[in-house]
């Protein structure tokens, strides 16, 4: 998920330590995701949903 924020141009990390630990910056990047599909307000809450996580095309590895 990391990887594709960041290719995505949603990189809010502060940090590249601890990359498969959810944390702030996660919720930070996801939050710009969100807000860059169209979400606003509580709807852009950094947690993912299934649209925002299918459109972020993360590869099963």
């Amino acid at each position: 998920m990391h990887g594709r924020l960041v290719a995505e141009e949603c990189d809010r990390y502060t940090s590249s330590a601890a990359l498969d630990v959810w944390g702030a910056g996660d919720v930070r990047s996801y939050t710009a995701w969100q807000e860059k599909l169209g979400f606003e307000g509580g709807a852009a809450d950094g947690v993912p949903g299934r649209f925002s996580w299918d459109r972020l095309e993360v590869p099963n590895v």
